[in-house]
């Protein structure tokens, strides 16, 4: 029961969540986007995020581009470890952003446009964990071969997490032309930061013959015998039966044993009596600790993040470069209940203390794209991503202690994505584009609550020009993530049992916008 105190500490990284960009910042930020995933070189209303600096190329007046995007993300986590219930077991976790806004405004005059921009930077969505996750389940598991002996053959719980993260940013800044072919922008983003957490973990059971018995009465149970042991042997001390300094008795060794005392037969017997009085308390504060808990938690915070591009225009051939400084962000805990880990002394020790704050960074990126003319009707689009996640902070933890991303991230996080565009009819375009997205994580940075893959990103629509201010934006598109593996050991009563872990997720989107101008 001991890693529970441990891997239960996980839980901040479930809303950690992005969905089209790097491992927390999204870039699926416009229905056109959706339909080609590639807008780094974009002259379009949508270029207020992807390519301010292009913005210069519009018509003088304003310009609006209004979307909505409803994304599906599945994220499973299969564990092997054999005393799961079955084994190997799959986690099922939904998370869901029926509404993921994207708002942009320009207004454009001559040599200078004035843009503002409102997304979801980061986040957007929520995560529902129905069944709970392997780092709570594990230590669950471990009750049936604890008490295998006094008959118990299976267990149950009650484990429900949901975690939703959103990060809005409002942006605004200038564009200037400074001669045909150059255009440069510079501009601030105001970043505005929640996370949520709400779950419980209660009704665990464990199956002993044919009843259901609460694993708390167990665990009590176990702490009074250890206590009777250690009253017994002071006893046989205190009557002259045995001598403190003696080495313990091959029963009471075996007894001390039973209890998941290590090194019991080198024990003396005065020695023997602390341990089982360890043991006894250790035993009630497991049993404390699965009488059931809750969370409920808000995080806030806000940061500022500088930005800066260029736009590089030629008959044909159209480049946009934007970089974007790192975002610091620290969230603070606003906290109503709160999972209890252990203790020390009488004092609880919780998850997420009241007033803490932690690191929740959005990286530094650069972008770069362009957009080519091959004929009239048919366009070319490419783009690139480089994300400095080394650099950032993203609140992670490892063995229980907060570490820097460059303790846990190997190489930081890039995607290549290329995409075609195509007029049916002056009116009528249809496009379509690839993505490929290529994480650098360590394996120590992964986690069931918290895993990043590389993946593949398809995705197809259609705009349509009712007249030459008004377009409408659809598009559709599928990520499908490469799986991944973490293998560890999770200790049971003094034994290393080898456990794999096996991530995987995918994405849906549906993209709908529309920009005007006038």
């Amino acid at each position: 029961m001991k890693k529970q105190l441990l891997l239960i500490t996980g839980l901040a990284g479930l809303a950690a969540m992005a969905f089209g960009g790097g491992i927390v910042t999204n870039t699926n930020q416009s229905a056109a986007w959706v339909r080609t995933l590639n807008r780094d070189a974009s002259t379009s209303a949508d270029a207020v995020y992807f390519n301010p600096a292009g913005l210069i190329k519009l018509s003088d007046g304003f310009h609006f581009s209004l979307n909505t995007q409803t994304i599906f993300q599945s994220k499973d986590v299969t564990s092997n470890y054999n005393y799961l219930s079955p084994s190997p077991k799959t986690f099922l976790g939904d998370v869901t952003a029926p509404v993921f806004p994207g708002f942009y405004a320009t207004w454009k005059k001559d040599k200078l446009a004035v843009s503002f921009g409102f997304n979801p930077i980061g986040g957007g969505g929520g995560a529902t964990l129905e069944t709970g996750l392997p780092s709570f389940e594990l230590p669950i598991s471990d009750l049936v071969p604890s008490y295998a002996a006094q008959g118990a053959t299976d267990y149950r719980l009650d484990a429900y997490l949901k975690g939703t993260s959103v990060f809005f940013g409002y942006q605004g800044g200038l564009t200037y032309k400074i001669n045909d072919v150059i255009s440069v922008y510079a501009g601030l983003r105001y970043v505005t930061g929640k996370n949520t957490y709400n779950g419980h973990l209660k009704s665990i059971d464990v199956l002993m013959g044919e009843n259901w018995v609460p694993a708390p009465d167990l665990l009590n149970g176990t702490a009074a015998v250890a206590s009777n042991q250690a009253i017994n042997v002071q006893t046989a001390i205190d009557n002259g039966i045995i001598d403190a300094a003696d080495a313990v008795s091959p029963t009471l060794a075996g007894g001390l044993t039973a209890l998941g005392i290590p090194n019991a037969s080198a024990l003396t017997n005065e020695q023997a009596i602390l341990a089982l009085n360890q043991a006894s308390a250790g035993y009630a504060t497991k049993a404390d600790l699965l009488s059931g808990q809750e969370v409920e938690v808000e995080q806030k915070g806000s940061g500022f993040t500088p930005i800066i591009g260029v736009n590089i225009s030629f008959e044909k051939l159209n480049i946009g470069l934007k970089y974007e400084f790192i975002t610091k962000i620290e969230v603070e805990n606003e906290t109503t209940s709160d999972f209890i880990l252990g203790y020390s002394g009488t004092t609880p020790i919780t998850m997420f203390p009241d007033g803490m704050k932690t690191s929740n960074d959005l990286p530094a990126m650069f972008s770069i794209g362009t957009s080519y003319s091959i004929l009239p009707k048919f366009k070319v689009l490419a783009g690139f991503h480089y994300y400095f996640d080394k650099n950032a902070n993203y609140g992670k933890t490892f063995e229980g202690q907060p570490v820097d991303n460059d303790a846990i991230i190997d190489n930081n996080y890039f995607e290549f994505s290329a995409g075609l565009e195509y007029n049916i009819t002056e009116k009528l375009l249809v496009s379509g584009g690839y993505l490929h997205a290529n994480t650098g994580v360590s394996e120590d940075y992964q986690s069931d609550l918290s895993f990043s893959l590389t993946s593949n990103t398809f995705g197809f629509g259609l705009g349509y020009k009712f007249t030459e201010r008004l377009m409408l934006n659809l598009g559709g598109a599928y990520t499908a993530y490469q799986e991944d593996t973490k293998d560890y050991t999770h200790s049971l009563n003094g034994n290393n049992i080898p456990v794999t872990d096996t991530y995987y997720k995918d994405n849906l989107f549906f993209g709908l916008g529309v920009d005007f101008s006038f």
